[in-house]
């Protein structure tokens, strides 16, 4: 009892006060209802703090670098430059990923408008912030001759207005057109001729006569000649490697009318 008394005398009051507080029933309730009161309130909290940590964590990510375009890669074009894509295309390097998801097809047809040339523009998303740019354009099946230029003749039917001082080779010419709805007739017609058939043309010349104003006059690589109407040629000149086939000299082939050749006389 003495040593009980000692450790007692020992205590400071507010010990000696709460040492049988665990031992009291009363207590003990209240610190359970405390308990049960917290993980209510946590629980009724959580939503709360789920969602500030996600706010937390969406402005994390839009501050850091992942949140925006890091590369734009350029694949598909020949005619159309690099340095011309990236400067019509509304994707950079840098451009905040917000402004591109789902917005990819929208800005691919934006793209396209911005050059002629320009057949099919496809933009994707690689890797999560990495941009491809894929360009088809549409190739050159002509050029217009004026003025000292070349004019390309797109398969769209399109001329481009920038002309060129050299023409790639294998690719007809057409000249003296200067009827821009003549003009436009007639690279309808001559679309519809077989590729092959047209490589064998070297010059496409407008050569009206006053029985028919909508002549050409087509000069071939082989060195026969073809006339015949604008309204009807792209058709007609799918019959010339079979009358080729069957002429022994250098003649010409006029398809105006129906089909007829003849020889080129020196006169």
């Amino acid at each position: 009892m003495g040593k009980k008394n000692d450790n007692q005398t020992n205590m400071t009051p507010w010990q000696q006060a709460n040492q049988h507080v665990g031992q009291d029933p009363v207590t003990k309730q209240k610190r359970h209802f405390l308990k049960a009161y917290q993980r209510h309130n946590l629980k009724k909290m959580s939503p709360l703090i789920l969602l500030a940590l996600l706010i937390i964590a969406v402005m994390g990510f839009f501050i850091s670098p992942y949140s925006r375009v890091s590369s734009v890669r350029i694949t598909g074009n020949e005619i159309v430059s690099i340095k011309q894509i990236k400067h019509y295309s509304p994707i950079k390097k840098g451009t905040p990923l917000i402004s591109v998801w789902g917005k990819t097809e929208k800005m691919a047809a934006e793209l396209k408008k911005r050059s002629q040339r320009m057949q099919s523009v496809e933009i994707k998303l690689l890797h999560f912030n990495q941009v491809t740019i894929k360009v088809a354009e549409y190739p050159t099946i002509g050029y217009l001759y004026g003025n000292g230029g070349y004019q390309p003749i797109l398969k769209s039917g399109v001329i481009i207005k920038d002309k060129v001082l050299n023409p790639r080779a294998g690719f007809p010419i057409l000249k003296k057109f200067h009827n821009a709805k003549r003009l436009r007739r007639t690279v309808q017609q001559y679309r519809r001729i077989d590729p092959p058939v047209r490589a064998s043309i070297g010059t496409i010349s407008y050569s009206p006569t006053k029985s028919n104003p909508d002549r050409v006059f087509l000069h071939m690589h082989d060195g026969n000649r073809v006339y015949a109407s604008i309204d009807s040629f792209g058709d007609k000149m799918d019959y010339y490697p079979s009358i080729n086939s069957k002429l022994k000299v250098k003649s010409i082939i006029n398809l105006e009318v129906g089909a007829y050749s003849y020889p080129i006389t020196k006169k």
